[in-house]
């Protein structure tokens, strides 16, 4: 009976982040495996935004992340983008590593009051690509999903998007859920 009880609400919660954008899904989070042997050194510096799961919290074009190590082992995420009206976006986040001995399952946020979210390095080469992923669990019942693929340049292979895709596919992720990061014209 409880279930039962539960259920509107969790329809309710899966329907409001379907409208702010992230992309849910019934049950639990997919099964994945990440980056084996990740090394947060290389993965500093810039990364643009070629292809996202829509998200509420962000938008615009010539999206771009930039990934400073702290002394304090934090990673301070520089992200910024172009919003319609020629205005720059710009958010301030932390990112660490709360379990050393999973290094390629990070966490972000970007408000000191907010939780920390997943940030999970799917794969990257550290040069070219990174696929990163995130699953919070909604009530047991359902979830909710974000992904980005980012590049060192504002364009990607072709052959590296379609391997990318396939990689995140077989975890049963719905990639046809990805969007286009307009990099077109960008100049950071």
């Amino acid at each position: 009976m409880a279930f039962l009880a539960l259920l509107p609400l969790a329809v309710a919660l899966v329907s409001v982040t379907y409208v702010e954008g992230q992309v849910p899904g019934f049950g639990k989070c997919p099964t994945v495996n990440v980056q084996q042997d990740f090394d947060i050194h290389p993965y500093m510096g810039s990364w643009y935004e070629i292809e996202k799961f829509p998200a509420a919290f962000e938008s615009g074009k010539c999206v771009r992340a930039n990934y400073t190590l702290q002394a304090n082992g934090h990673v301070k995420v520089d992200n910024e983008g172009t919003l319609d009206d020629g205005k720059l976006d710009i958010r301030i986040g932390d990112l660490y590593n709360p379990d050393p001995k999973y290094p390629s399952k990070l966490a972000v946020r970007f408000a000191s009051a907010a939780p920390y979210g997943a940030y999970w390095v799917l794969k990257t080469d550290y040069k070219t690509y990174t696929l990163i992923w995130s699953c919070s669990s909604v009530l047991g019942l359902g979830n909710v999903q974000f992904m980005w693929i980012l590049a060192r340049e504002h364009k990607v292979d072709p052959a590296i998007m379609a391997d990318l895709h396939k990689v995140a596919a077989g975890y049963g992720i719905d990639v046809s859920k990805m969007t286009t990061t307009d990099q077109s014209g960008c100049t950071n």
